[in-house]
């Protein structure tokens, strides 16, 4: 577990997140009950769902009073924008912060050569609309849309994205845990 001034300081070490923005995101979903507030005397402490939960809010750049629903938004968004049943398989990753806690976990406790391959990923947090883009070594792509939403298609005139390297995302999670 990670105390959240420790994960604030590796974010903007490795992803480049300025503190004095992220502080104020992070106050905005611990007043929503979505991170973990700590006691008096006892800093939060954070586990891989809430860190990704940050990154993703922090990285998709929401104006201060949209950082909760950014987050909620990253937990129901799913690959394609497929409404999923609950028959689906478990193989398939149920939202955006499942598929980067997926990686979070292989970064922490997975094999060298796995470990590697999410080096090589790319995370695109699109700043417009709700999006997650994850860019494979291969050259495959992965989008994560609302339900319901095409996710071939382009949902504004620009597309603006914070994008979080693997490297960098493999570097942050190996110094939070």
């Amino acid at each position: 577990m990670a105390t959240l001034n420790n994960t604030l300081d590796a974010i903007e070490r490795h992803i480049g997140f300025p503190r004095s923005r992220s502080t104020g995101i992070a106050r905005r979903l611990q007043e929503a009950d979505l991170l973990p507030s700590g006691m008096p005397g006892v800093p939060p402490k954070l586990d891989q769902a809430d860190v990704c939960l940050l990154l993703a809010t922090l990285m998709s750049a929401p104006k201060l009073h949209e950082a909760v629903d950014h987050a909620r938004a990253y937990a129901g968004m799913t690959p394609g924008g497929a409404v999923l049943s609950a028959d689906a398989p478990d193989s398939i990753p149920r939202s955006a912060l499942e598929y980067l806690e997926l990686k979070s976990e292989i970064v922490i406790s997975g094999e060298p050569d796995a470990v590697e391959d999410v080096r090589g990923h790319r995370f695109e947090f699109v700043h417009g609309w709700r999006e997650l883009s994850a860019h494979t070594p291969e050259g495959t792509v992965t989008r994560f849309v609302l339900p319901g939403k095409l996710a071939s298609h382009q949902q504004a005139p620009h597309r603006i994205a914070g994008v979080v390297k693997g490297e960098a995302f493999v570097e942050l999670m190996k110094e939070i845990f």
